[in-house]
């Protein structure tokens, strides 16, 4: 009876002593269950992007990790990332912060196939109208300006410096737009992957694709029948697409 009441008594001290230490568990925030919960919807379950972009160290170079924690707590004005604030302690901010940072377990893959299956024809070509929808009095001079930080992209004449258009763009527009040689169609390209098609005559984006996960620039060719993109997530390499039917 002794013997037994000695077991008790150890078991009981030793789940006393174990309480603080479970406790102090409890309270680490679970950085990986929390970007499920909050992020995943939007950033994708591999981090690799949806309607957000992708969470990767090498897609984030530009961001500094205090940025990435006041983009967490606070959001993005003008676009569809909320403030969490109010949902998350500061703890979990710093964790899901210092976590996007962190290389996944396993390397991420973007194959020929997630390439064609990500691509987007909203207007195929020939489809739309030759003539420009807006008036200006010297259609060689337009430029474009990259907004930094809201990704968006301001359409301007350059005669009177108004603004013809704005219009959003993919996030981290990388390498500086490239046009066609008859300057109706733009070319931009995105820190992770997405390269957009945009006819400035009719003010549309008229396809996209994404040609990887983490995208240094793209070429058009002098006829613009050929968009060059290379890319350096998952591996490096070049290749080649229509630039004119698609």
């Amino acid at each position: 009876m002794r013997h037994a009441v000695t077991i008790l008594r150890t078991l009981l001290l030793g789940g006393l002593l174990a309480v603080p230490a479970l406790s102090a568990l409890a309270d680490t925030p679970d950085a990986n269950v929390l970007y499920n919960h909050h992020c995943a919807i939007c950033h994708g379950v591999s981090r690799l992007g949806g309607i957000g972009p992708a969470l990767l160290p090498d897609n984030l170079l530009r961001l500094k990790a205090d940025e990435a924690i006041s983009v967490i707590r606070d959001g993005r004005p003008a676009t569809q990332m909320p403030a969490y604030r109010e949902l998350l302690s500061e703890e979990e901010v710093a964790a899901l912060a210092e976590w996007i940072f962190t290389p996944p377990e396993h390397e991420p893959r973007w194959e020929e196939a997630d390439i064609l299956a990500s691509h987007e024809l909203s207007h195929p070509y020939g489809s739309l109208p030759d003539a420009p929808v807006f008036e200006v009095e010297d259609l060689k001079n337009l430029f474009l300006v990259v907004e930094i930080g809201d990704h968006h992209v301001s359409l301007l004449d350059g005669d009177t410096f108004e603004r013809i258009t704005r219009f959003p763009s993919r996030y981290a527009l990388h390498g500086g737009p490239k046009y066609s040689p008859d300057g109706r169609y733009v070319y931009f390209g995105s820190r992770d992957g997405w390269v957009t098609k945009y006819d400035i005559y009719n003010l549309a984006v008229t396809a996209e694709v994404r040609a990887g996960i983490n995208m240094r620039n793209i070429a058009v060719s002098p006829m613009a029948a050929t968009c060059w993109r290379a890319t350096t997530c998952p591996t490096a390499w070049c290749c080649s697409m229509p630039a004119t039917s698609s």
